[in-house]
């Protein structure tokens, strides 16, 4: 094996242990946190609370399965990499978890864009129990579209890797990666945004005007979302584009060394990150959902008249209508 060869190699075991030592308390700490506040009695009746709720919990579940199972593995010792079970469900469960939560962030997009309408029917549809039934929908999409990776992936133990070889397989992972990663989310986003704004701008009501002050705040937190979101996910299928068209040529030791790498990053380390740090992006971008997840904390100092709490209380559901 060549010194680049041995290199890449050292680099990618050090990295898989650091990153996942720092991932792992990251996204489950910013993952509860984010639990937290969407669990409030004034966000979690909301539809777009409730979404983002969930989208919290599985993103620690993605977070989760995925690293700790990639540090279970750096043991030379480890025999899980050449465990048949292991092989195929780690991948599948990180595919069903990392569909329902960006299925999740565009629901949430829809949703404020429904709740901006100025038609009761479409309003109508931000209702919390529609909302669950909803997400059990999208959960049970969520298990049935990967479940190839349980059907055809094998274990490879010359490479101590897991994957298919069949060509039907490969061309629908290709395109599962394209549509269901990084177009598909990618543009409802996008869209969503684009007619919650134009909605918000079009109204002339009262309530419109109250929640002018906060709009930024909305916009912030959607286009960030959405902006991170390409910009970690639009790697993957170019990487994926890339390592299909390229599997049949000759390489050298070095050149496939900087290509299993690179993949390292791309496919697997840079989707843990985005997930990992989707409360410290609404934390850096709204003031307002600062000021939320703060008054979790904060304790009353004073009795005051039930005039003033009460005025309070309904700035707090002004608040909760605008995070989301």
């Amino acid at each position: 094996m060549s010194t680049l060869s041995q290199d890449l190699s050292t680099l990618t075991t050090t990295l898989s242990l650091v990153l996942g030592v720092i991932l792992i308390p990251l996204g489950t700490i910013g993952g509860f946190l984010n639990i937290i506040a969407f669990s409030r009695p004034n966000l979690r009746k909301t539809s777009c609370g409730i979404y983002f709720l969930v989208a919290s919990i599985a993103s620690i579940a993605l977070v989760l399965t995925g690293q700790i199972s990639r540090l279970a593995t750096l043991s030379s010792t480890s025999t899980l990499l050449t465990t048949f079970w292991f092989c195929k469900l780690r991948i599948y469960l990180t595919n069903v978890f990392g569909l329902l939560a960006r299925g999740l962030i565009v629901l949430a997009s829809f949703d404020r864009f429904l709740f901006c309408s100025l038609n009761v029917r479409t309003r109508a549809w931000c209702h919390s129990k529609i909302a669950i039934r909803i997400i059990i929908l999208l959960t049970i999409i969520s298990f049935i579209l990967p479940v190839h990776i349980l059907i055809y992936y094998e274990l490879r133990l010359s490479s101590r890797s897991c994957r298919s070889d069949v060509s039907w397989v490969g061309t629908y992972d290709l395109s599962y990666q394209y549509i269901f990663v990084v177009i598909l989310p990618s543009s409802f986003m996008f869209l969503f945004s684009f007619l919650l704004i134009r909605n918000l701008h079009n109204q002339r009501t009262r309530l419109a005007r109250k929640l002018q002050t906060r709009d930024k705040q909305l916009i912030f937190i959607l286009l960030s979302q959405i902006v991170f979101y390409t910009i970690i996910h639009i790697s993957l299928p170019i990487n994926m584009t890339y390592n299909r068209l390229t599997l049949n040529l000759d390489k050298s030791r070095d050149r496939i060394a900087i290509e299993n790498f690179l993949s390292f990053l791309i496919n697997s380390e840079l989707i843990y990150i985005y997930f990992s740090t989707t409360f410290f992006l609404h934390t850096i971008v709204s003031p307002t959902f600062r000021k939320e997840f703060v008054q979790i904390w904060r304790k009353p100092n004073s009795i005051v008249p039930n005039v003033v709490t009460a005025a309070k209380a309904r700035r707090q559901r002004v608040q909760a209508t605008t995070i989301c």
